[in-house]
Order: structure tokens, then C-alpha cells, then sequence
């Protein structure tokens, strides 16, 4: 069979999508991801996201594209916006695709999907726990994913060692709560992952996905100072107010912040670190958001992911009373992206002059990759690049990107 699928959302998902490939491949069947369903495929799959209601809208479009440019095609749908559907022909669980291999005739093969991961790339990601119990006042995640539930260390490592048996230059350890890895069974934590896969001979980088601050204690800076992690940290904030925070549930405040990024920075300097930031959240005054603005820029964040608060039917948030008019939150969201740009330039600028480790992924024009603290560099070379590391001087900026020249 040919099988399609589009993805929409977190790397988790995309973690998800590429497990469920693999299975389909090893069972001889020609699945691939795609962007769109305008070619014929005998199964086209919706891997769905329902973190806002604009990714609600995006899944319900993607679905209905599908049965439009394929109406006799199987229509299925996974993911966190998973349930029953006009559209759809069959809704099924990615992470246990056992039912739905069995509708399609397919005997679940015996290892575990996550241990299956395409090994076509310069960066391949590890799933390493899913779910989570924070149970942020604005967030549906925890009610869809369910509660926290870690993958035993043996898998993770043994998947890590044969990723980078296979030539990949870097892992990317990633879940919807990496934090808590480890917090439901009690045998070990996300430091110790790190340790582990850092021991890893040949592994020539590690990347996190987002981390919470909470999570930024002595044992985790201590794994992450490994010179084989990456100076890149997706530090989660939310808002830079502690009024807001408290009601988000977020149960930090920003002076916990601040030192959770002062002891990564101390730990690795010249890091990047890149946050999200939700504004117009309901009862947000002026002072509130101003308050929330200065301390982004006190933050010196080198990228900002901007969102304008978005109810979520069976969240507490959306019940909340002052709900932020539609304009306001569009407004303040603008604001808060200039600052955002702001930030970022200023941040590339002080990156001219210094020499960083790149690893290359592709070519157009001139070659393309990304640095350890995750800038995307681009080199003019006549050696071919892709799948290497190299040390490159950074000459100058432009837009979103760096440039240099490769050293030695």
C-alpha cells in the first residue's frame, strides 16, 4: 500500500509519525510524510495537534484535503485532537498503532515502534518520555496525552547507540515533559539520560528539547556542561509577570527563571536561549504586559515564539473572567515580536567574529547548518559539507542567518 502522512505540531508528534513509517516500511508498504494530498495514496494519516484553536482549524483542513483530493482513499486520524470525525474513516493512538495495523491487515511486528527511526538524516529524535501532570490553566495537553509515563533507559540507549552506529551526528532527546523523565518510576532522571547517551562513543552531539526551569537543577547542569551537549536551551517562560504566572499554574516565578538561565549561561557560555511567551492571557493588564515585555528584554532571549492567547474548551483559562479583547492580544502580540527581532538581531551580531561548530544538513546555493547553540549558517564551499561538523568563522549577519567561512 501507499501511505501518506502529514504531521502537524511538536517534535513529539513528528517522533511519533516517524515510528509509525518505519513499522508500515519494515511490513514492505511505501509510507511517506507529506506536505499535502494532492498525489493518490492508497491511506492518507493526520498525525493532529490541539495546542490552540488555530492548530484545531489547521487538522480539521488537512483532514478534509485529504478526502477531497482522494475520496477513495482510507482516511485515519492520530494525534492529540484524536476522536471521532465526519472525516475520518478510522481515529487510532500513534504510540500504540497496534489496532490500526490490524485494520490494515498488518501484523504488528515484535520490537518497539520507538525503536524504529529513520536513519536517512543528519539528525535523528529520541522520544524519551510522553504526557504530563502540570496541568498549566491554560493547557489541554495534559487532559490528551494523558499523565507522565517514561521510556525504560535500556530502550533509550539502546536506540541512541544504534542511531549513532549509523553515521547520525546528532540526537535530540525530546517528549512533551522531558523534565520529568523518570519522576513515575523513580529509578532514574533526565540527568542520568544525559550522562548515559553523552558516554556514548562516537555520539558527536546532543541536543534537549524544551526544558522547564524547574527542572534546572545542580545534577542537570552538571550533565549538561558535557562539552557533546549543545549551548542551545529552550527555557519555557510563558510570561515574564508574576501575577500571571501564578495564574497560569505555572509554579515558578520569574526570579527562579532568572537564575535557572544565569546558571546555564554560567555553565556554557555563549548559549542561545530561546523561550515562548503567551500574551493576553485573561485578566493581563497593561502593567502586567509591560511588566512582561521588560523582563523578555532583560532576558536578552536569542528567539522569542510569540502567542496570543487562545481558549481552550476544558481548561480553567477559559473560564477565567477578564478575557483579553481579540485586538489587544493582536497588539500586544506585535509588540512582543519586534522585541522578539530586536533580541534576535542582537544576539546574531555578537555571534560575528566567533568561531562555531556547524553541522551541515543541505545545499542550495551555498551550504547550510546549524550551529551548536542553533544559529543556521550558511558557507560557501567547493568540499561537499552535508552530514559534517565543521568549525566555521562567522564573518556577518543577514536576516535569520550567519555567515563565515569554514577553518582548517
Amino acid at each position: 500500500m501507499k501511505i501518506a502522512i502529514h504531521t502537524l505540531g511538536c517534535k513529539v508528534n513528528q517522533c511519533d509519525t516517524n515510528a509509525l513509517i518505519d513499522v508500515l516500511v519494515e511490513h514492505g508498504h511505501d509510507a511517506y510524510s507529506t506536505h499535502d494530498f494532492d498525489q493518490n495514496a492508497d491511506v492518507f494519516i493526520i498525525n493532529t495537534c490541539t495546542v490552540t484553536h488555530v492548530s484545531d482549524k489547521k487538522s480539521r483542513q488537512m483532514l478534509r484535503r485529504a478526502k477531497r483530493h482522494n475520496p477513495n482513499a482510507m482516511i485515519a486520524m492520530c494525534g492529540c485532537m484524536a476522536k471521532k470525525s465526519e472525516v475520518a474513516d478510522y481515529v487510532f493512538d500513534a504510540r500504540n498503532p497496534d489496532d490500526f495495523l490490524n485494520k490494515l491487515n498488518i501484523k504488528p511486528i515484535d520490537s518497539n515502534p520507538q525503536m524504529l527511526k529513520s536513519k536517512k538524516t543528519t539528525r535523528a529524535f529520541v522520544k524519551i518520555q510522553d504526557g504530563c501532570d502540570r496541568f498549566c490553566s491554560y493547557c489541554i495537553v495534559p487532559h490528551v496525552r494523558g499523565r507522565p509515563k517514561s521510556r525504560p533507559l535500556t530502550e533509550i540507549i539502546k536506540e541512541a547507540n544504534q542511531l549513532v552506529a549509523d553515521g547520525i551526528p546528532e540526537i535530540v532527546l525530546t517528549g512533551i515533559q522531558v523534565a520529568s523523565y523518570g519522576q513515575d518510576t523513580g529509578t532514574c532522571d533526565l540527568p542520568d539520560v544525559i550522562k548515559e547517551v553523552t558516554a556514548i562513543s562516537g555520539l558527536q552531539r546532543l541536543r534537549l528539547s524544551s526544558i522547564d526551569p524547574w527542572g534546572v537543577d545542580g545534577d542537570f547542569v552538571s550533565a549538561v556542561a558535557s562539552p557533546l551537549v549543545c549551548g542551545h536551551f529552550h527555557l519555557s517562560l510563558q510570561s515574564g509577570c508574576d501575577t500571571t504566572l501564578v495564574m497560569m499554574n505555572r509554579r515558578y516565578s520569574t526570579s527562579d527563571y532568572k537564575n535557572a538561565a544565569e546558571r546555564l549561561r554560567h555553565a556554557k557560555p555563549n548559549i542561545a536561549l530561546t523561550t515562548d511567551v503567551i500574551v493576553g492571557f485573561p485578566g493581563e493588564s497593561d502593567a502586567d504586559f509591560a511588566e512582561s515585555l521588560a523582563f523578555v528584554k532583560e532576558m536578552k532571549f536569542s528567539n522569542i515564539h510569540v502567542f496570543e492567547y487562545s481558549p481552550r474548551e476544558g481548561t480553567p483559562a477559559s473560564t477565567f473572567p477578564d478575557q483579553v479583547p481579540h485586538s489587544v492580544k493582536h497588539e500586544r502580540g506585535k509588540i512582543m515580536r519586534t522585541l522578539g527581532n530586536e533580541l534576535q538581531a542582537e544576539f546574531l551580531q555578537s555571534q560575528v567574529g566567533k568561531t562555531l561548530n556547524v553541522l551541515f544538513e543541505k545545499q542550495k546555493s551555498f551550504y547550510v547548518g546549524n550551529s551548536e547553540n542553533y544559529c543556521t549558517v550558511c558557507v560557501k564551499s567547493d568540499t561537499n559539507l552535508t552530514g559534517r561538523i565543521c568549525k566555521v568563522k562567522i564573518t556577518s549577519y543577514e536576516g535569520d542567518f550567519l555567515h563565515g567561512n569554514t577553518k582548517g
